[in-house]
């Protein structure tokens, strides 16, 4: 029985599990240790070597993760997704409402709260972060798929026990099974082949250092862009000035203390007033300025860092620093982007939904379902003309074929032939001495292949 079962019963199904979703992710932000959302939980995260705990959530503050994130995840889901037949091996037509109930759906609100563009971008999110994306299939009685809801990826997981397959899930404090076939599950690397790497994990060093760059910088400017240091006096201190050197904490003045503490006079809302250093104070600076530690530097190099855990080019993070290896223009470098990055996702996003969206009987009638990336392979308008003129010249393409990539509409049968030039002739009869172009040819030579296009003159 589904997690949306379960929760409502004979009641509907996918309302009661996004109630269920939506009351114990309240824990961003707030909520107290035992809240559903479980926020304490998700805080306690292993440190990185710079000091900074490091979660697949506290990675997201990092700008570079959440542009690396976006820009896997919005192709994906932007991508048509369609649900298709085979025919005969060779043809293929697009699945209607009438032949399956989740044809249209999928492409479109794969459940009543969610576009099928935000299910996809959640569930590549969580597979870009946690190194598992998972999604709960919801069914009919006759097994047919009807609906897809996410699965929070921290609280989810493939089980083996006893020699079963099947998946763990938590709603509202409450365990869930559910069955191996009702589960997407989206992941990249893995140890074992069940469970997927998270790569915030995997280069926790990495962009804990990022983090941390971030608030030194912070930090940096919240102390008037002053490094630290040591205040020397020439003599003995009087107790009217260790306690304005120690301060009052509140950051106001008495008749005891007349002048606001060194730690007062700092900070943004003081950053272009007088300091005052009492006694003859000096202030000795020891840590090395921003400038000479190459601050911005290392900054611009953990940006390179973690977008190779990503394989994302750094132009598409308008990081200019570094040339694309991938070619000269925008266009090579979005191509490569496609092949390399996002197609490996998408390979394993069909390959899951072929296999477990479809009865056995539907996967035997040649029931598939495709994202339709030819939108982001296209080069420019003369590239396109040019390859599809060179293979239609040689049968390669029909009118109606080349329509279909160019997402036209065809021309009706017409457009289903295939044209040759006259004068081509195969190999063999170009080869052949005895052979006199325009001339007939004897049946029983070794060469008497057919002329190509000789049945349409």
């Amino acid at each position: 029985m589904s997690i949306a079962a379960r929760l409502r019963g004979m009641g509907s199904a996918a309302a009661g599990y996004m109630a269920g979703l939506m009351a114990s992710s309240r824990f961003e932000d707030g909520g107290s240790f035992s809240s559903p959302g479980g926020w304490l939980v998700r805080h306690l995260a292993p440190k990185s070597k710079s000091g900074v705990y490091v979660s697949e959530y506290t990675a997201r503050h990092l700008p570079v993760v959440y542009a690396c994130v976006n820009r896997i995840s919005n192709p994906i889901a932007r991508f048509p997704l369609r649900m298709y037949q085979t025919i005969d091996d060779r043809k293929k037509r697009v699945v209607t409402d009438k032949d399956h109930p989740f044809a249209t759906s999928i492409g479109l609100r794969p459940n009543e709260f969610m576009s099928s563009r935000t299910l996809r971008k959640t569930g590549q999110g969580h597979a870009l972060l946690w190194g598992n994306g998972y999604l709960e299939i919801e069914r009919n009685r006759r097994g047919q798929s009807v609906g897809l809801f996410p699965l929070r990826p921290e609280v989810t997981a493939p089980v083996r026990e006893n020699g079963n397959h099947f998946f763990r899930s938590s709603i509202n404090g409450q365990s869930i099974e559910l069955s191996s076939d009702d589960v997407i599950h989206i992941m990249d690397q893995s140890q074992d082949g069940y469970v997927g790497l998270s790569q915030i994990h995997m280069a926790r060093n990495a962009v804990g250092m990022g983090l941390a760059l971030e608030e030194f910088g912070g930090k940096f400017f919240a102390n008037d862009m002053k490094s630290g240091g040591f205040l020397m006096h020439p003599g003995k201190l009087s107790a009217n000035a260790r306690d304005n050197i120690k301060g009052r904490g509140d950051g106001k003045t008495s008749a005891a203390s007349p002048a606001k503490s060194l730690e007062d006079q700092g900070g943004l809302d003081n950053a272009h007033r007088v300091k005052v250093l009492e006694e003859g104070m000096k202030f000795i600076q020891t840590t090395i300025p921003p400038e000479d530690a190459q601050f911005l530097g290392t900054r611009e190099f953990q940006i390179a860092e973690i977008a190779r855990i990503y394989d994302v080019p750094l132009i598409l993070l308008q990081s200019q620093e570094k040339q694309t290896s991938f070619g000269a223009g925008i266009e090579q470098l979005m191509i490569a982007f496609v092949r390399q990055t996002i197609d490996p996702w998408i390979n394993a996003w069909e390959e899951e939904l072929n296999y477990k969206l479809f009865t056995d009987s539907e996967r035997a009638n040649g029931y598939y379902v495709k994202f339709n990336m030819n939108a982001l392979l296209r080069g420019d308008m003369a590239a396109r003309a040019d390859f599809y003129q060179k293979l239609f010249g040689v049968a390669g393409l029909s009118p109606n074929n080349i329509l279909a990539l160019e997402d036209m509409d065809d021309i009706g049968p017409a457009g289903d032939h295939y044209f040759v030039p006259s004068n081509y002739v195969t190999l063999e009869r170009a080869t052949d001495p005895n052979y006199v172009p325009g001339a007939a040819q004897s049946p029983t030579s070794p060469n008497d292949a057919t002329e190509i296009g000789e049945e349409d003159e």
